[in-house]
This record gives structure tokens, C-alpha cells and sequence, in this order.
């Protein structure tokens, strides 16, 4: 509760910010458009109500992925990890289950570390798979949520744009007898629509079409890795995997081979 009514006095002080100081904007010519009163509203408001209508915990999780890794960056690791999953296999069917012991696992990513540290124990393969099917499903919802949370800002800055438009209206209707204040109520009452549209189209929805590249990629790599999990469990060669995850191909022995 604390947490939304902190999200509530952001908001509030926002629809402050613009009662109080709509009309100190004293620019000229296009730099009339740069009007900070509606663009703290439309900037800064719908960020307080998706705090405010969203988890904590998914609020902070997406602007960790809003901050982190792009999806380039984050296939790129992935797909040296298929490579050292496929040279693992490999060395599976020449040396056994202890190849799982020596792997190198610095730097690899977490779930890659627990999978190789669960072999290692001799974990029957199967336990593995599912376990890592489990955590990619818990992984997806969390992402989607990610993805949600950011779609809500998509529609909540166009509505907020409104709520200043309607502010900026009352305002001129209020003091109709004082053309002077006509001009400033009418440039907010149209700058806070423009800019709710603006920040909508040039921020929240590129950062949701990051958001849901960047999952996509790390499901792609879970996909894979469990795909890796099963081509042990069959004992099948290790180009099979290279070949099905379209990575180079490392000269594997035949499978059945120890």
C-alpha cells in the first residue's frame, strides 16, 4: 500500500507541477513546443501509474531489462554457449559422464551453470530437462509480465496526454474574461495530448519491442539447451544437435560411443 501511494504523490505532483506553472513557459518560435509542464506530465505521470498498477517486483524486473542486455547481445553469449554444449557432447561420448566435471563454467549463464552442475552430480538426464523446461516456463511468465507492464504505459501516456488536455480547457473556459491566459491554456491543452502520443509511439513502445526481443532470445536458448538435454538422453551424435540449432559443427564421435 505504501508502495502505491508513493506512486499516487508522483502522480499528484505531477497534475501540481502543471496547475501551478502552465503558464510560465516563456519561450519563442518552435522552442514554444518544449513546454516542461507537459512534458513532466506525460513524461513522469505514466510512469506513476503503471508503478502504481503493476507488482513491484515486475515494475523492477522490467526496467532491469529496460536497462540491460539487448537481444543482439544476449544470442550472441547464448550461441557460444550452444557451441560449448555441442563440444561437451562430444567429449560425452568419448569420456563419460565426468567430461561434466571439467567444464569451465565462469561466465556462462546461470541457468547453462546449473544444468552442467546437475550432470555433474549424475542427476538422471531427464530430471535435468524438466527442471530447465520448469524454469524456462517460470522465466517466459516472468518476461511476459515484463512485456505487460510496458504495454500499459503505451496506454495509459495517450490518457494521461488527455487529463491535461482536459485541465488546460477548464482553465481557458474558467477565465475566458482574461484573453492573456488564452494562449497558455490552449498550448497545454494541446502540447499535453502531443506529447502523450509522442512519448507513447517514441519511448514506451520501442522499449516493449526491446523487452520482447530480449525474451525471445532467452526462451530461444532454453529451447535449445533442453533440445541438447534430450540429444544426451537419446545418446545421439553431437553434430545432431549442431545441425537442428543451426551452430558450426564441431567433429563429433558416433553416438553410443564412450
Amino acid at each position: 500500500m505504501i508502495v502505491k501511494m508513493f506512486g499516487f504523490a508522483i502522480l499528484v505532483g505531477c497534475l501540481f507541477i502543471v496547475f501551478e506553472f502552465e503558464s510560465q513557459s516563456e519561450a519563442t518560435g518552435i522552442m514554444r513546443i518544449f513546454h516542461w509542464p507537459a512534458m513532466v506530465l506525460t513524461g513522469i505521470g505514466p510512469t506513476a501509474l503503471v508503478f502504481m498498477c503493476s507488482e513491484v517486483r515486475a515494475f523492477f524486473q522490467t526496467i532491469g531489462f529496460v536497462f540491460g542486455r539487448s537481444a543482439m547481445k544476449v544470442k550472441k553469449k547464448h550461441d557460444v554457449e550452444l557451441m560449448l554444449l555441442q563440444k561437451i557432447s562430444k567429449d560425452f561420448y568419448t569420456q563419460g559422464p565426468k567430461v561434466f566435471e571439467t567444464v569451465q563454467v565462469k561466465g556462462l549463464s546461470a541457468f547453462i551453470v546449473k544444468t552442467i552442475d546437475r550432470l555433474s552430480i549424475r542427476m538422471p538426464t531427464p530430471d535435468v530437462r524438466e527442471l530447465l523446461q520448469s524454469e524456462c516456463e517460470r522465466v517466459e511468465h516472468n518476461m511476459k509480465n515484463c512485456v505487460s507492464v510496458l504495454g500499459m504505459g503505451i496506454k495509459l501516456t495517450p490518457s494521461v496526454g488527455m487529463l491535461g488536455t482536459i485541465m488546460g480547457m477548464v482553465n481557458l473556459l474558467a477565465n475566458m474574461q482574461d484573453p492573456s491566459t488564452i494562449g497558455s491554456s490552449m498550448s497545454l491543452a494541446l502540447l499535453t495530448t502531443f506529447f502523450g502520443l509522442f512519448f507513447s509511439m517514441t519511448v514506451w513502445t520501442p522499449l516493449q519491442a526491446k523487452v520482447d526481443r530480449v525474451m525471445t532470445a532467452e526462451i530461444d536458448a532454453y529451447e535449445k539447451t533442453i533440445r541438447w538435454l534430450e540429444t544426451l538422453e537419446k545418446r545421439k551424435p553431437a553434430t545432431y544437435f549442431a545441425d537442428a540449432v543451426n551452430i558450426k559443427v564441431i567433429d563429433a564421435a558416433p553416438a553410443g560411443k564412450k
